[in-house]
């Protein structure tokens, strides 16, 4: 798409038209985004069955667990913009999230307050320790 054109919104409904309607294009959905990965399907570097798994046609697929799981760099997320056709739309029950919300992976590792509880007991017990020293 390009930066010009206006997004189009699909309901799931609508994009299972659309596939029906253009049985020769591969339309796939990742992170409530519409792909038509047709040009793509010979470049794709983990095989065009990777992206034909995930090919909308007679049901709704949606391969973001698969696509996250794979682990995507950020050159293959910028790839995927020049794919897209359209967005799904929100159901009213759904909260809205935010692009950057989507494409964030959890943070691993240890985060720093779980450090703190064993540094403070540490102390304390190194002052406890110091205290009686000092009385004996």
């Amino acid at each position: 798409m390009t930066e010009s054109s206006k997004t189009q919104v699909f309901s799931r409904e609508a994009v299972l038209e659309l596939a029906s309607q253009n049985p020769e294009k591969y339309f796939i959905s990742i992170h409530e985004n519409v792909y038509d990965v047709t040009d793509f399907l010979d470049e794709h570097p983990g095989g065009e069955e990777a992206l034909k798994e995930y090919q909308i046609k007679d049901k709704f697929k949606d391969g973001t667990e698969s696509f996250e799981d794979v682990g995507h760099s950020m050159d293959a997320r910028d790839m995927m913009k020049k794919y897209q056709v359209g967005v799904l739309e929100h159901k009213k029950e759904q909260k809205h999230v935010s692009e950057h919300d989507r494409t964030q992976k959890p943070k691993e590792g240890v985060s720093f307050s779980f450090l703190v509880v064993p540094a403070l007991l540490l102390a304390a017990v190194g002052i406890a320790y110091q205290l009686f020293l000092n009385r004996s």
